[in-house]
Protein backbone atom coordinates (compact mmCIF):
# COMPACT_ATOMS: atom_id res chain seq x y z
CA UNK A 1 0.00 0.00 0.00
CA UNK A 2 1.26 3.62 -0.57
CA UNK A 3 2.13 6.25 1.88
CA UNK A 4 -0.40 9.01 1.87
CA UNK A 5 1.29 11.98 2.46
CA UNK A 6 -0.31 15.29 3.93
CA UNK A 7 1.00 18.81 2.49
CA UNK A 8 0.96 21.32 4.61
CA UNK A 9 0.69 25.00 4.24
CA UNK A 10 3.68 27.50 6.06
CA UNK A 11 1.43 30.44 7.45
CA UNK A 12 3.77 33.26 6.04
CA UNK A 13 3.41 35.72 9.12
CA UNK A 14 4.21 39.28 8.30
CA UNK A 15 7.13 41.03 10.09
CA UNK A 16 5.91 43.68 12.45
CA UNK A 17 8.13 46.87 13.14
CA UNK A 18 8.54 48.74 16.48
CA UNK A 19 6.97 52.48 16.09
CA UNK A 20 7.78 55.18 18.26
CA UNK A 21 5.01 57.57 18.97
CA UNK A 22 5.92 61.07 19.14
CA UNK A 23 3.80 64.18 20.91
CA UNK A 24 4.05 67.82 18.39
CA UNK A 25 7.21 69.69 18.37
CA UNK A 26 5.05 71.96 20.46
CA UNK A 27 5.13 69.75 23.48
CA UNK A 28 8.63 68.71 22.21
CA UNK A 29 8.51 65.71 20.88
CA UNK A 30 7.17 63.46 23.98
CA UNK A 31 7.53 60.06 23.85
CA UNK A 32 3.38 59.24 23.87
CA UNK A 33 3.85 54.93 23.62
CA UNK A 34 5.20 52.46 21.14
CA UNK A 35 3.67 50.13 19.27
CA UNK A 36 3.90 47.45 16.14
CA UNK A 37 2.76 47.58 12.46
CA UNK A 38 3.29 45.50 9.76
CA UNK A 39 2.23 47.77 7.34
CA UNK A 40 3.43 51.76 7.97
CA UNK A 41 1.04 52.88 5.63
CA UNK A 42 -2.06 51.64 7.59
CA UNK A 43 -0.88 53.17 10.34
CA UNK A 44 -1.27 56.50 9.54
CA UNK A 45 -5.27 58.06 10.63
CA UNK A 46 -5.06 56.51 14.02
CA UNK A 47 -5.97 57.79 17.21
CA UNK A 48 -4.29 57.69 20.49
CA UNK A 49 -6.12 59.93 23.72
CA UNK A 50 -4.20 60.28 26.48
CA UNK A 51 -4.29 62.41 30.02
CA UNK A 52 -2.50 65.12 29.71
CA UNK A 53 -0.50 64.66 33.17
CA UNK A 54 1.03 61.98 31.44
CA UNK A 55 2.13 64.12 28.22
CA UNK A 56 3.72 67.24 30.33
CA UNK A 57 4.40 65.01 33.50
CA UNK A 58 2.44 67.79 35.57
CA UNK A 59 -0.12 66.57 38.08
CA UNK A 60 -2.40 70.08 37.76
CA UNK A 61 -3.08 69.15 33.97
CA UNK A 62 -4.94 65.50 35.19
CA UNK A 63 -8.10 67.21 34.13
CA UNK A 64 -7.23 68.05 30.63
CA UNK A 65 -7.75 64.80 27.84
CA UNK A 66 -5.70 64.98 24.11
CA UNK A 67 -6.13 62.95 21.28
CA UNK A 68 -3.33 62.50 19.36
CA UNK A 69 -3.87 61.74 15.50
CA UNK A 70 -1.14 60.10 13.70
CA UNK A 71 -0.18 62.16 10.22
CA UNK A 72 2.76 60.52 9.48
CA UNK A 73 5.27 57.95 9.43
CA UNK A 74 8.75 57.56 8.77
CA UNK A 75 11.88 55.48 10.19
CA UNK A 76 10.45 53.63 12.63
CA UNK A 77 9.03 57.10 14.32
CA UNK A 78 5.23 58.69 13.92
CA UNK A 79 4.49 61.79 14.31
CA UNK A 80 1.14 63.22 15.34
CA UNK A 81 -0.96 66.72 15.68
CA UNK A 82 -3.31 67.04 18.44
CA UNK A 83 -7.01 66.71 16.94
CA UNK A 84 -8.86 67.35 20.26
CA UNK A 85 -8.61 69.16 23.57
CA UNK A 86 -11.37 68.36 26.29
CA UNK A 87 -12.05 69.04 29.82
CA UNK A 88 -12.68 65.97 32.28
CA UNK A 89 -16.36 67.07 32.60
CA UNK A 90 -16.39 66.28 36.57
CA UNK A 91 -13.38 68.83 36.69
CA UNK A 92 -15.95 71.68 35.29
CA UNK A 93 -18.76 70.72 37.58
CA UNK A 94 -16.36 71.96 40.71
CA UNK A 95 -17.00 75.39 39.34
CA UNK A 96 -20.78 75.71 39.33
CA UNK A 97 -22.34 76.60 42.75
CA UNK A 98 -25.39 78.18 43.82
CA UNK A 99 -25.69 81.68 43.21
CA UNK A 100 -23.67 81.56 39.98
CA UNK A 101 -24.32 81.30 36.39
CA UNK A 102 -23.04 79.05 33.93
CA UNK A 103 -22.56 80.37 30.01
CA UNK A 104 -22.05 77.95 27.87
CA UNK A 105 -20.73 78.46 23.96
CA UNK A 106 -20.26 76.59 20.78
CA UNK A 107 -18.77 77.61 17.51
CA UNK A 108 -17.30 76.49 14.10
CA UNK A 109 -14.34 78.68 12.88
CA UNK A 110 -11.89 78.58 10.49
CA UNK A 111 -7.70 79.04 11.29
CA UNK A 112 -5.12 81.18 9.43
CA UNK A 113 -3.95 77.57 8.44
CA UNK A 114 -7.30 76.75 6.94
CA UNK A 115 -8.44 74.41 8.75
CA UNK A 116 -11.93 73.85 10.72
CA UNK A 117 -12.17 74.19 14.56
CA UNK A 118 -15.09 73.35 16.81
CA UNK A 119 -14.53 75.80 19.66
CA UNK A 120 -16.82 74.70 23.06
CA UNK A 121 -16.15 77.31 25.70
CA UNK A 122 -17.58 77.44 29.21
CA UNK A 123 -17.85 80.53 31.92
CA UNK A 124 -19.20 80.53 35.17
CA UNK A 125 -19.71 84.22 36.53
CA UNK A 126 -19.61 85.05 40.45
CA UNK A 127 -23.09 85.71 40.26
CA UNK A 128 -26.49 85.61 38.79
CA UNK A 129 -27.02 87.51 35.39
CA UNK A 130 -29.54 88.60 33.44
CA UNK A 131 -30.08 87.16 29.64
CA UNK A 132 -28.66 90.54 28.33
CA UNK A 133 -25.22 89.95 30.15
CA UNK A 134 -25.10 86.06 28.99
CA UNK A 135 -25.85 87.27 25.00
CA UNK A 136 -23.08 90.34 25.98
CA UNK A 137 -20.33 87.66 27.15
CA UNK A 138 -21.53 84.88 24.08
CA UNK A 139 -20.64 88.07 21.73
CA UNK A 140 -17.58 88.97 22.93
CA UNK A 141 -16.44 85.39 23.08
CA UNK A 142 -17.17 84.60 19.51
CA UNK A 143 -15.66 87.63 18.81
CA UNK A 144 -12.26 86.62 20.64
CA UNK A 145 -12.25 83.57 19.21
CA UNK A 146 -11.91 85.04 15.66
CA UNK A 147 -9.80 87.09 16.44
CA UNK A 148 -7.60 84.39 17.82
CA UNK A 149 -7.80 81.93 15.16
CA UNK A 150 -7.38 84.71 12.43
CA UNK A 151 -4.08 85.56 13.79
CA UNK A 152 -2.87 82.64 14.61
CA UNK A 153 -2.11 78.77 13.11
CA UNK A 154 -3.76 75.49 14.73
CA UNK A 155 -0.86 74.46 15.99
CA UNK A 156 -0.19 78.01 17.53
CA UNK A 157 -3.49 77.83 18.72
CA UNK A 158 -3.19 74.77 20.46
CA UNK A 159 0.31 75.67 22.10
CA UNK A 160 -1.09 78.56 23.95
CA UNK A 161 -4.04 76.63 24.82
CA UNK A 162 -2.49 73.76 26.17
CA UNK A 163 -0.17 76.08 27.98
CA UNK A 164 -3.06 78.00 29.50
CA UNK A 165 -2.83 81.68 27.87
CA UNK A 166 -5.44 81.71 26.22
CA UNK A 167 -7.82 80.86 29.13
CA UNK A 168 -6.23 84.03 31.31
CA UNK A 169 -6.44 86.23 28.07
CA UNK A 170 -10.05 85.64 27.75
CA UNK A 171 -11.08 85.69 31.35
CA UNK A 172 -9.33 89.31 31.73
CA UNK A 173 -11.23 90.90 28.91
CA UNK A 174 -14.66 88.79 29.71
CA UNK A 175 -14.86 89.79 33.21
CA UNK A 176 -14.61 93.76 31.93
CA UNK A 177 -18.42 92.82 31.21
CA UNK A 178 -19.63 90.75 34.10
CA UNK A 179 -16.69 89.14 37.42
CA UNK A 180 -15.73 85.85 35.58
CA UNK A 181 -14.85 83.05 38.18
CA UNK A 182 -13.61 80.83 35.64
CA UNK A 183 -13.77 80.70 31.70
CA UNK A 184 -12.35 76.98 30.62
CA UNK A 185 -12.39 75.60 27.17
CA UNK A 186 -14.42 72.27 27.24
CA UNK A 187 -13.57 70.98 23.80
CA UNK A 188 -11.70 71.99 21.04
CA UNK A 189 -11.77 69.74 17.71
CA UNK A 190 -10.31 69.82 14.54
CA UNK A 191 -13.42 68.53 12.09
Amino acid sequence: MAKVVVKTKVKKVKRKFPVEILAPEYLDSVHLGTTQTSDLTTFVGKTLKLNMMYVSGNVKNQNIRLTFKINEVSSGKANTIVSSYEQIPYYLGRFIKAGSDLVEDSIELISKDNKKILVKAMMVTKNNISSSVISALRLKSRELFQKELESKSYDEFMSSLIGGKIQNQFRNELKMIFPLKTFEFKKVELL
